[in-house]
């Protein structure tokens, strides 16, 4: 399958994957290949018999046991229903469209919906395991809405000019605000925008007016005020004949209930400017089908996470003082579900100063009965009233985290627009977990068995993963590796029978000398034990002592496992088998912060990683190097100004200047980065203003007299993410300084490098960096003076 892409099985008869515009299909049985030119994109139906091509000229062909059994020309679009046996599909000849169905379970056939009109249709769209689909239709802005019951085979027809229509505004048949029919078939969510076009001149050619009360500064007005046509939420529902705007310019932001019945809309500007990434809001509930708006909860969080629904339409799960809540719709109640437990459900403890993170509430079980949350550790079961709560794990004692994998969910509708989404799972069968070891770093998965423990499936030491069940069978295949053993194909017919290699990657390894990994723990100045992966080098020797290489950010230990090929091609430079192979130490250190005070955590915890390691008698103590990119750069950066532990450092598109990164006007976000200060990775916890001494103290510019590390820096010229003229201006003061400093800049790359060439020079020029001060290389001719160059 070299070159191949989009592979796929169908069920256990034959593999497909394309091949430059070629469809490639391979017979499991006998190996045997076949192909089908010209192939834009393909699909099976659920019973694997019949096979959908869109083939260049924009001809739709079906396959039935590999024979073509029908040919449809002129498909603009089609969209299979969720159960992959019904396909709905438009078309467009001589300015006419069409819009039909085929039936592809049992006997195939192919019904018309709409003949052939001067009208195109797009946007096709089906009921959440139902038969009514939905779509628009376009002829020179005479948009109109379409519902249809394929069992009735019953229309409806909504237009813009209709009496219950919005006033003043229309049918906006652009997908901005997504077409979706409701999970009972009942309504239609559409998006509607003004009659009227905004005018958009007011942000061309004018004077920039910056007011420092705005709730929404300059670049992000300027950014609104030129969408000419904003769009908003409505609902239709056929049967009654009613239409109702649910967001409004007023409340944009909305997410529907578990039945569809109520939507919660807030002001996103309401509590701006409050310096996190998401504002809190207030959150109104709307009854759709009486139009009634009742207030619901006030300065919630904004993070989707934090709020969930059950998929019955009665509850909605919320995360504030550090419980979870559940609103009964019914009977208006507000309980706290989560009292009096001893558990932690955010990451207060683990990481303040930091924005606050649940652990999550993944959803519903299939019968609506019990909520699922997730701690720290395990996953919880609780009854809506808060009476019943079970923890169905007990990963804490092993010190393991439990979460469901993806193939545990039984019943999904993911897309609720600006909110989560529905996820049940159907604990009365048995349910894959993923589990981690938070403290020796393997990854792996166990079963959980109805009303028992989980167990062990496939765990070892080692990251294991993407393990798939086959769909007739208890067969399941995975893929496990070490940072020693490439990644391997494994099959089990059984979970208690032998396990079988499939495949092996990269089986000339064994002709190399590679090194292997383990997780080192360490205690911060606190006291709390933390976690380092430590790489050995290839054909390493306990009598002797290594150079090291440190690589920090926040959290890095959980590669400890992971596989890595030797390159040139990195995005950061950085290459743990480059380095173990070229005869280095390498440590992933992680780090526990504490609130106010970033830059000295960081010091704290990697020099007592750093020490660590030397204790063991594996790295040499004059020969240790430090490296970081983005925030992991700014920790290098400050942390070479407390320490001189480090014979040399290199740091990535990292922050020096704290203080103009804290007033920088971020590109990206269209707004000022102090958010990033006081409430998230930089973890300061409070503005400039009310501690400027604790900024002064951990700022790297602030305290560059200090420096006596021999630093290199590179940045992207269009890093829009952290600025380039952070690395400038470190630059200038070491320059000031007379420090040993070079800086690097890739005029035509970003944050990361996407370039070849730019990947391959700073993996170059990184080596030759830590060639020459930790193992006493001769400098390459771009790290000397200009007049030693001439």
């Amino acid at each position: 399958m070299a070159g191949g892409s989009v592979g796929r099985f169908n069920r256990e008869q034959t593999f497909a994957y394309t091949k430059k515009e070629v469809l490639v299909l391979v017979d499991l049985a006998t190996g045997k290949e076949s192909q089908i030119p010209a192939v834009e994109r393909y699909d099976f139906s659920a019973d694997g018999n019949n096979l959908i091509t869109m083939e260049k000229g924009s001809q739709l062909v079906v396959r039935k046991y590999g024979q073509i059994i029908d040919r449809i020309a002129n498909v603009t679009e089609y969209n299979w229903d969720d159960a992959n046996n019904m396909l709905l599909y438009a078309t467009t000849e001589n300015g006419e469209g069409a819009v039909g169905y085929l039936t592809l379970e049992g006997n195939y056939s192919r019904r018309s919906i709409i003949q052939p009109k001067m009208q195109s249709f797009k946007a096709l769209k089906w009921q959440h395991k139902g038969k009514k689909v939905s779509f628009f239709g376009v002829n020179e802005g005479q948009e109109r809405l379409y519902c249809y019951d394929i069992v009735s085979g019953r229309m409806h027809i909504l237009k813009s000019t209709a009496a219950n229509f919005p006033h003043f505004m229309k049918i906006s048949p652009d997908q901005n605000v997504e077409l979706t029919v409701s999970r009972d078939g009942k309504k239609v969510f559409f998006g509607i925008t003004p009659v009227v076009a905004r005018d958009t001149t007011v942000v061309t050619g004018a004077v920039e007016i910056w007011n420092a009360k705005d709730k929404m500064i300059y670049p992000e007005r300027t950014l609104l005020a030129s969408v000419k046509h904003p769009q908003y939420l409505a609902v239709w529902y056929p049967e009654l004949n009613i239409v109702r705007q649910i967001s409004t310019a007023e409340q944009p932001w909305v997410m529907l209930s578990g039945n569809q019945e109520y939507a919660l809309v807030a002001a996103l500007l309401q509590y701006v400017p409050k310096y996190k990434w998401i504002a809190d809001m207030d959150y109104y509930l709307v009854n759709l089908e009486t139009g009634k708006r009742e207030f619901f909860l006030k300065e919630q969080s904004g993070f989707m996470d934090h709020m969930g629904i059950s998929p019955d339409g009665r509850y909605i799960n919320y995360y504030k003082e550090s419980n979870w809540w559940v609103y009964d719709i019914k009977r208006q109640t507000h309980t706290n579900v989560t009292k009096g437990l001893d558990v932690s459900w955010d990451n207060r403890a683990t990481d303040p100063g930091n924005e606050l993170n649940v652990w999550r509430q993944p959803g519903w079980t299939i019968d609506d009965q019990w909520s699922l949350y997730y701690d720290y550790n395990d996953i919880w079961a609780i009854s809506p009233d808060g009476l019943e709560r079970k923890r169905l794990t007990r990963g804490k004692e092993k010190q393991l985290r439990f979460r469901f994998d993806a193939s545990a969910v039984s019943d999904q509708q993911g897309f609720n627009y600006l909110g989560i989404g529905i996820y049940r799972y159907d604990l009365s069968k048995n349910v894959l977990l993923t589990a981690q070891d938070l403290y020796g770093g393997a990854t792996g998965y166990y079963l959980l068995h109805p009303n028992k423990v989980a167990v062990p499936v496939a765990m070892d030491n080692s990251a294991i993963t993407k393990l798939q069940k086959g769909k007739e069978s208890n067969a399941f295949v995975y893929v496990t590796q070490r940072f020693d053993h490439p990644p391997t194909l494994m099959f089990r017919k059984e979970i208690d029978r032998p396990t079988v290699i499939l495949k092996q990657s990269n089986s000339q390894q064994e002709l190399y000398q590679w090194g292997k990994s383990e997780m080192i723990h360490y205690k911060n100045s606190k006291g709390r034990v933390l976690n380092g992966a430590l790489f050995y080098p290839s054909g390493y020797d306990s009598s002797k002592r290594y150079p090291m290489v440190v690589y920090i950010y926040d959290i890095v230990s959980h590669s400890v496992n992971n596989y890595v090929n030797p390159t040139l091609h990195n995005t950061l430079g950085f290459n743990i088998t480059n380095l173990t192979t070229s005869g280095y130490a390498v440590l992933l250190a992680d780090i526990a912060f504490e609130k106010g005070n970033t830059g000295f955590s960081a010091v704290d915890c990697v020099t007592k990683a750093a020490s660590t390691v030397v204790e063991m008698g594996i790295a040499d103590p004059r020969r240790l190097a430090l490296m970081g990119h983005s925030f992991g750069g700014y920790e290098t950066n400050f942390i070479i100004t407390q320490t001189n532990m480090f014979a040399t450092a290199i740091s990535g598109a990292g922050v020096s200047d704290t203080m103009g990164h804290y007033f920088n006007f971020n590109t990206v976000y269209k707004d000022i980065d102090g958010w990033r200060y006081e409430n998230q990775q930089y973890r300061m916890g409070f503005s400039f203003f009310e501690n400027q001494e604790a900024y002064y103290r951990n700022s790297p510019l602030f305290n560059a007299k200090t420096i006596t590390t021999p630093l290199l820096t590179w940045a992207g010229a269009q890093d829009s993410n952290v600025q380039p003229r952070q690395a400038a201006t470190f630059y200038a003061a070491l320059r000031r300084l007379q420090k040993e400093h070079v800086m690097l800049v890739y005029p035509n790359d970003g944050h990361i490098f996407y370039n070849p060439k730019n990947q391959e020079d700073v993996t170059r020029k990184m080596q030759d960096w830590l060639g020459h001060y930790l193992k006493g290389e001769a400098k390459a001719m771009w790290m000397k003076i200009d007049k030693e160059q001439n």
